[in-house]
């Protein structure tokens, strides 16, 4: 979801809050739940704010979906040939790995002598 997308949602919620909330007799009088249980725009601002939420949550798994364990041959062979091309940061994006696991892999390449396999 975009800034654009976001900035859009959290103003239909303000929206939603200025125009029918504040002059709610129920919100303003009895302070309990009913804005969250019975009220239709409440519903709406809970669906728009769980878009936000959703959105966050989809980032933060993104985020931790980094590949570990056992480097296949192709990544090897990516690593070894596009050392130089690619900065550290950018080779762990592109083979989806932590930048410590790429900068230790290409370590160990080095020592042992670049690859024995070709892919």
């Amino acid at each position: 979801m975009t800034r654009e997308e976001k900035k859009r949602i959290r103003l239909q919620i303000t929206k939603l809050l200025d125009t029918h909330c504040s002059s709610c007799k129920e919100r303003n009088e009895s302070r309990n739940s009913l804005c969250l249980t019975d009220c239709s725009i409440g519903k709406q601002m809970r669906r728009l704010s769980s878009m936000l939420e959703e959105d966050h949550i989809n980032v933060s798994a993104t985020e931790e979906t980094k590949k570990k364990g056992k480097w296949t041959n192709e990544e090897e062979f990516y690593l070894w040939h596009h050392r130089h091309i690619l900065t550290i940061d950018q080779l762990a994006e592109k083979l989806n790995r932590d930048e410590q696991s790429v900068y230790k892999k290409l370590w160990h390449l080095k020592k042992k002598g670049g690859i024995q396999h070709v892919s």
